[in-house]
């Protein structure tokens, strides 16, 4: 059954319409990419936004504009992936568990640190009532999210599924994660050679159907997940499996990240890819465990557009002649590996 992607919403480091080529991107000049919001009253009730946290609001925001964007109100089933959570109302709860002494906490900071805050404010604001899940599994925690819309499409026909990746960022989480030498050094920009990646957030946005129309962007073929070891194996693996050879693929969005220590071994896991035009995503909003959704909105952009900008391509690479196949290859700390394929829409 295809699955063909049908809405977009987006809130990242970058401002774009996906409906339109890309814009100029902005190119940051720091080891940390915060999200430009927009103005959340045009999405959501103010009253119901002075009650939400950043991230919710991210989320909630995100998931009305891909809804618009696909032409629906609310879809049938909701499946998310987050891997860091609501962390500004993790540490609201965790900051007043030690200065109150563990006595007289307000339960509300607690039931919205919860990971599946997201989903499930989005759940109430639109009226969803049908399947709603959130997966927490760290760098493959959106494509796991997309891997189960594809198996719901699958198996019904006629659905639409909300799917998507939300992560925030804040201080102190930046602060802590400094001190493992995550992140580069502050002045130390993403095209700098050095160890350590820059910070990043985002919440992206996709209304998935097995029915194409006026709205599609573009087909997803598959998605698959593995570890360090098994990249080449899985390489080989969805290429097959999609009755497709290296040579086939157009363009090949690349997660290098501007981390001496892994973007070498980053290429040539995909220096197979012949004919493939290589581009890069994280310089434009950062590092962060479903950066991937990010990826999967510029591919789709792309597809749609018929247009890659000059700014995403990587050295050595050159502007694709078609667009009929394009790989999204992501991963986090160079641990969590995924592959995501898809195809432009056949006329």
């Amino acid at each position: 059954m295809a699955v063909f992607i049908n809405g977009i919403g987006s809130i990242s480091g970058q401002l774009f319409d996906t409906r339109h080529s890309l814009q100029e991107f902005e190119s940051h000049d720091t080891n940390r990419i915060t999200c430009k919001e927009p103005d959340y009253k045009d999405l959501v009730p103010p009253m119901q936004l002075r009650r939400m946290s950043r991230v919710v609001r991210m989320g909630v925001a995100s998931a009305k504009a891909a809804l618009k964007d696909a032409g629906i109100e609310k879809p049938t089933i909701i499946t998310m992936g987050t891997s860091y959570g609501c962390l500004a109302d993790t540490e609201v709860f965790l900051s007043k568990l030690l200065t109150q002494d563990e006595t007289m906490l307000t339960p509300t900071s607690f039931i919205q640190s919860t990971h599946n805050t997201v989903s499930g404010q989005i759940a109430l604001m639109i009226g969803c009532h049908g399947h709603n899940f959130t997966y927490v599994h760290r760098g493959h925690s959106f494509e796991t999210s997309l891997q189960e819309s594809i198996m719901w499409l699958n198996e019904q026909e006629d659905i639409n599924v909300l799917i998507g990746g939300v992560d925030e960022m804040t201080m102190h989480s930046f602060e802590i994660m400094s001190r493992f030498g995550t992140f580069k050094k502050e002045h130390d920009a993403f095209d700098i050679p050095s160890e350590g990646t820059i910070a990043g957030e985002g919440a992206n946005m996709f209304v998935v159907s097995n029915q194409q129309n006026d709205h599609t962007y573009a087909e997803v073929l598959d998605v698959c997940m593995c570890m360090t070891e098994d990249v080449s194996t899985q390489l080989d693996h969805i290429l097959s499996k999609n009755n497709l050879n290296a040579s086939d693929i157009n363009v090949c969005f690349v997660g290098v990240n501007g981390d001496n220590r892994y973007d070498e071994e980053i290429f040539n896991n995909v220096s197979s890819l012949s004919n493939a035009t290589f581009a890069g995503f994280k310089k434009w909003c950062g590092e962060y465990p479903t950066s991937g959704a990010f990826a999967l909105t510029l591919a789709s952009t792309m597809l749609y557009t018929k247009h890659l900008p000059e700014q995403f391509i990587l050295s050595n690479s050159k502007q694709p002649t078609d667009f009929n196949y394009v790989l999204i290859y992501n991963h986090y700390k160079n641990q969590y590996h995924s592959f995501t394929l898809l195809k432009k829409l056949s006329n």
